[in-house]
């Protein structure tokens, strides 16, 4: 709860109706001084009679209503400081009401000059007020309070002003404060004293912090801009410091969201442009994410060295904002000590340019958004870097052995991802490198969510074409879960380590409700103990994993990368269709192959890394092979659960090439990564795989030619591929399915 009521001041301040500064200078000031006008001349107004009244026994006011008058007053104060109209009427209504009390003091001391001020104030201060208002600091709000301060004033203020001393404590005689319910008192204070006090406090506390920025000169001269945010309230004090880096420009979403996540939590925020992003320096030949390994350790170095760091920092942000957190946190930069990784990947070649065939729209459409100036520039080196160079991916990779590396990591590590993202895979992997390859520090320190969603998308229920159950969403868990580790990492704060570390969501039909289906559990490592289960294509386009196929037969077709197959969703970035879409559409085309089961009438429970395990034959020297899992509904859709793509000179390595003979003769096993996913293929439902040689733009269409990472369209050759099944090629689409459940999973 305390989170929301955060959010809500936090939206009010960047809506501009709470503004620290003004609430303590302006504000306040104003207040201070046209009420202490309105209590002198209260008091001065009655001080004449005030000893004849206390003489005949009568009291102006008791010692509770003293109390009571002066909680009105500094409630009066705290209420009017919130908001600078407000401010206005108070101390405009307070100084006609003064005027009248001053005016009469010029009469009972017989001062005329008094007397005169009185009624100068009466007539000219609204006008005043509206003339300033609306010429010289035009604010039609105030002008509003000025007017509806005059009409409180001719309404009730002039009468009670004009009341003699008599006729005053016979009106407080009719409404004593001590006549209240002890309960109604304690209500009253509350509201006029802790509910506008409580305001301020949380103003005080949870404002946005202004803004510094610096320029951090790297090692190599290059410098890199950077905002600071000093926790609300903090006074530049030694705090943890959170550092995110992103290519999408430090203003906007990103210090909005970081500001919300983590000033309320009382650390202090660095969000900084990457190397030749936005208002970072970096010149036109750069390469996104190769520098960051040394750019983000320079940059910790920097902030390490600033009186507002306690030695203490953590890093975050998702997808690019989280990739280049793998690659400075693999070089062990002091006083790093903890990260929030969100839909990201350790293994940038692996997962985000090339998964077993080049991601064509991925990297080229990303590449143009965040770096239009040198895109061409950045996308030709990626050719010719392929075969895979290890001596330029080193930067961006946790698991070759030179350069930043797994051995390094020594950070506690919240790992988020999505079934239907981009980068699951990377995120299973960093999960598990951190854990099992990490430092003593890292080992045992990692906790892992995987959930049904797209990219970045945790917090909605519909992914792609499909709704999932409310319990889908998952914001509380990834903030409840990353709490944990920044609070043990970043504060100290003792976190149980031995129960539940790992989260993942097991998908299912989202028409049908079950306890079986669409819904969490909890482990406490991954992967899981698994056996893969080998579904055989048949020569009828069955899939069965009773028996194996009795009847050889092969399946041909033609591919023509002037006509690829289009891609439908899947695990694409949010600017193409992704997320689980219906296939069916997709399915009728002569150079796609369907097998597919019969109708269910047992539940098949899927959960790990999925494989496509292909015989084939080609008549070029290089082709592509793809494969899509997807579950039939009993209404046909056909919906995407997992697919990949394999290029056949990559098959023995990314590091190199390895064409075929483009003989029909030669056959060549082929292993398809579909990386990994959690899902039960409910009764009445099919498994069906469709297998082609073109998934476009999702991978770029092969030319069948053996160009650098399908560069060249120009020149094409139609590919003749086949399948081979049966008994002498057991083609199959490889399934795993857990054992040992209650050894490896946990309550939580």
């Amino acid at each position: 709860m305390i989170n929301w009521i955060i959010m809500i001041f936090y939206q009010l301040y960047t809506l501009g109706y709470l503004d620290l500064e003004q609430i303590f200078t302006t504000n306040l000031l104003l207040l201070v001084i046209f009420r202490g006008i309105y209590v002198v001349s209260y008091y001065f107004n009655y001080y004449k009679d005030h000893n004849k009244e206390l003489a005949e026994g009568k009291k102006l006011f008791t010692k509770n209503e003293i109390i009571y008058f002066s909680i009105k007053q500094a409630s009066i104060v705290l209420f009017g400081m919130l908001f600078f109209p407000i401010t206005i009427f108070i101390c405009f209504y307070s100084l006609l009401v003064s005027s009248n009390y001053i005016k009469q003091i010029g009469d009972n001391y017989r001062l005329k000059p008094v007397n005169l001020f009185g009624r100068f104030i009466n007539i000219f201060a609204p006008i005043i007020g509206i003339i300033w208002f609306l010429f010289i600091e035009v604010d039609f709000y105030s002008i509003a309070a000025v007017g509806i301060s005059l009409l409180a004033y001719l309404h009730y203020g002039l009468k009670t002003s004009s009341f003699t001393l008599s006729k005053l404590i016979e009106k407080y005689d009719k409404r004593r404060f001590n006549k209240f319910p002890k309960a109604a008192q304690i209500v009253l204070i509350f509201l006029l004293i802790a509910f506008p006090s409580t305001i301020l406090s949380l103003s005080a506390v949870y404002a946005p912090p202004d803004k510094k920025t610096y320029m951090i000169e790297m090692r190599d001269g290059v410098k890199l801009a950077t905002d600071v945010f000093l926790a609300p309230g903090s006074f530049g004090t030694p705090k943890p410091v959170v550092l995110i880096r992103t290519p999408y420009g430090k203003s906007g979403w990103a210090d909005d969201l970081a500001l919300q996540l983590y000033s309320t939590q009382d650390y202090h925020v660095a969000i900084q442009d990457l190397r030749g992003t936005y208002d970072s320096e970096g010149g036109t030949n750069f390469l996104l994410f190769t520098k960051s390994y040394l750019d983000g350790v320079d940059t910790i170095d920097w902030i390490l060295d600033q009186s507002w760091c306690n030695g203490k920092i953590a890093s975050a942000g998702p997808s690019a904002l989280c990739l280049n957190q793998y690659y400075y946190a693999g070089m062990a930069p002091e006083g790093l000590v903890a990260q929030q990784l969100w839909y990201g990947t350790p293994e940038m070649f692996d997962h985000a340019i090339y998964q077993g065939s080049y991601h064509k729209s991925s990297v080229e459409t990303w590449i143009d958004s965040t770096a239009p100036e040198n895109s061409q520039y950045q996308i030709s080196t990626l050719f010719k870097y392929f075969p895979k160079n290890e001596t330029l991916y080193n930067s961006t990779s946790l698991s070759i052995p030179i350069g930043p590396h797994y051995s390094n990591i020594s950070v506690y590590g919240i790992h988020v991802g999505g079934w239907y993202d981009h980068f699951l895979q990377g995120t299973i992997d960093g999960y598990i490198g951190y854990d099992d390859l990490g430092t003593e520090t890292a080992k045992g320190h990692q906790k892992l969510i995987m959930g049904p969603w797209t990219h970045v998308n945790h917090m909605s229920t519909k992914q792609g074409e499909l709704v999932y159950p409310k319990n889908s969403n998952g914001f509380d868990l990834t903030l409840n879960w990353e709490r944990q580790v920044f609070d043990a990492a970043l504060l100290g704060k003792s976190t149980n380590w031995d129960g539940a570390r790992v989260a993942y969501y097991v998908m299912g039909d989202v028409d049908t409700p079950s306890d079986s289906w669409n819904y969490w559990r909890y482990a406490y490592d991954w992967p899981l103990d698994y056996v893969d289960d080998k579904w055989y294509f048949s020569s009828t386009g069955g899939i069965i994993n009773s028996t194996l196929p009795s009847i050889n037969k092969n399946f041909s077709y033609l591919y023509d990368p002037r006509d690829p197959v289009p891609n439908l969703g899947g695990q694409n970035q949010p600017f193409d269709l992704y997320g689980p879409m219906d296939q069916s559409s997709l399915e009728d085309r002569s150079d796609v192959l369907i097998f597919e089961t019969s109708e269910l009438t047992e539940a098949v429970e899927v959960v790990g890394r999925i494989w496509g395990n292909l015989f084939v034959t080609s008549n070029c020297t290089d082709t592509d092979f793809t494969i899509k899992l997807t579950d039939v509904y009993p209404d046909g859709r056909s919906m995407l659960i997992t697919d990949g793509s394999l290029t056949v000179r990559s098959r023995n390595g990314y590091t190199t090439e390895d064409f075929i003979s483009g003989s029909q003769k030669d056959v060549y096993e082929l292993f398809i990564d579909c990386w990994t996913s959690a899902y039960v293929f409910t009764p009445g439902h099919k498994i069906r795989v469709a297998i082609s040689s073109s998934n476009y733009p999702r991978y770029g269409a092969n030319p069948n030619t053996g160009a650098p990472l399908a560069n060249a369209y120009l020149k094409y050759n139609i590919a003749n591929n086949t399948l081979l099944t049966g008994p002498d090629y057991l083609s199959c689409i490889i399934l795993p399915r857990l054992v040992n459940m209650s050894s490896t999973h946990t309550l939580f």
